[in-house]
């Protein structure tokens, strides 16, 4: 969602240090998340929004007051209507503080800023590395919703994991406490 409004934000030319700006805009226009993709204004933006600068401009826009309290209400009002499985920094301490299983990931920064540079098809490793250590210490020091470890998380180190390892682990911790 946070990505969604980032590319709306910058699409519409506004700068995403705006915060009252980028609030505005976000009014505007509806953002709706499904099983088949993320929508903006009933368009699929899926693959529009996986970019670095997509990323970086989420960065800056979550740290504002206003822009999270839209989205924080939108999460929320979505996680009401459907069983959720939600993913950022904020949905164990902010969104959903009372979820039935939260899992805090961690993975070696070299390790992450690799899984980017595949995943946008970029090839300058230390660049990334940096870009990933600037927005993690962004997201750490804000004081909307800084990043932090939920109470009663548990501790994931993904780093020598695959995907499908992380999602297998997360499953199997939620069967144990669902009894499922």
């Amino acid at each position: 969602m946070y990505r969604a409004s980032a590319f709306l934000v910058s699409a519409s030319g506004t700068d995403p240090h705006d915060g009252k700006s980028s609030s505005a805009i976000l009014l505007q226009h509806s953002i709706e998340v499904s099983s088949t993709g993320i929508f903006l204004d009933g368009e699929d933006i899926s693959g529009k929004i996986r970019t670095q600068a997509v990323g970086e401009a989420a960065s800056i826009i979550s740290a504002h007051r206003q822009v999270r309290e839209y989205m924080v209400s939108l999460q929320k009002a979505f996680g009401k209507k459907h069983n959720t499985v939600a993913e950022g920094r904020d949905m164990g301490t902010v969104v959903f503080p009372d979820a039935t299983l939260k899992v805090y990931i961690v993975a070696d920064i070299a390790v992450r800023a690799m899984r980017r540079l595949k995943d946008l098809g970029h090839r300058d490793i230390s660049r990334m590395v940096h870009s990933v250590f600037q927005r993690d210490y962004r997201d750490r020091n804000r004081q909307e919703s800084p990043l932090r470890l939920p109470p009663g998380a548990l501790w994931l180190d993904g780093t020598s994991m695959t995907v499908s390892q992380q999602v297998e682990f997360v499953l199997k911790r939620f069967r144990e406490l669902s009894g499922r």
